[in-house]
């Protein structure tokens, strides 16, 4: 049986490094095909696209591999724990594009500067502003009402999916069944910090696997500066039930 195309969705600081090394795992093993470019560039005979931006437009994938179909799996997290995360990622990073002098830095890289500001307040401020605010922004935009095309999880979920009450069914929803599938779950222990994995990335891409790191970080000022920017960014996507935390 030919698999359907598998999508995988992500967004910045919400596991997109660990998602890519558990899929290219199954990819090698499998001998399957993946892409990682846009959606445009996608050859016909992909098995596994990754975009770590959530850019993709699963009803035109929908119509294009309507003989095989699509399912895809969504990865979010709390918005104020990736401004947390991007923030003291980005302070250290070595990927290109943050390491770029830009006009709208005053000739610094983005990495210069947030680095350059004195005080982690300052930091966690000026990712809320940049590009953890643009990631919270593309959480917000995803259509969550697409269940019979994409599986929705979240990272504060998954990182402690030690029995694989969820990541079982993630990966049956794409398509795995059998052996295959039983593969593809010893791929996900071995590749997750709860199954044992020293870390997602070789270049130390994650500061911390935690969930909730926000209840330590985030001061009443940065809660007001927090909600003044994304009023209703915790209710929507459900990491708060009220606008009070």
């Amino acid at each position: 049986m030919k698999q359907p195309l598998i999508v995988v969705c992500t967004h910045h600081k919400t596991g997109s490094v660990w998602m890519a090394n558990i899929f290219r795992a199954i990819k090698r093993h499998d001998k399957l095909r993946m892409h990682v470019k846009a959606q445009a560039d996608l050859p016909p005979d992909t098995d596994i696209f990754l975009q770590d931006h959530s850019k993709v437009d699963l009803k035109a994938l929908q119509s294009r591999f309507a003989k095989r179909g699509v399912r895809a799996v969504h990865v979010i997290r709390d918005p104020r724990d990736v401004v947390i995360s991007g923030c003291f990622y980005h302070v250290k990073t070595v990927e290109k594009w943050a390491n770029n002098p830009k006009k709208e830095y005053g000739g610094k890289s983005y990495r210069q500067a947030i680095s350059a500001l004195p005080t982690d307040h300052d930091k966690l401020i000026f990712e809320m502003d940049h590009t953890g605010g643009k990631t919270i922004r593309e959480m917000l935009a995803w259509d969550y009402g697409q269940k019979d095309l994409c599986f929705e999880a979240r990272y504060e979920d998954l990182i402690v999916d030690r029995e694989l009450k969820i990541f079982g069914p993630m990966m049956a929803f794409l398509g795995f069944e059998g052996e295959q599938l039983e593969t593809a779950l010893k791929f996900v222990r071995e590749l997750s910090l709860f199954g044992g994995a020293a870390g997602t990335d070789p270049a130390d891409h994650i500061r911390s696997g935690e969930g909730r790191q926000w209840v330590n970080v985030f001061t009443p000022e940065l809660k007001d500066a927090f909600k003044q920017r994304f009023p209703d960014a915790l209710h929507r996507l459900g990491y708060e039930a009220g606008a009070d935390w």
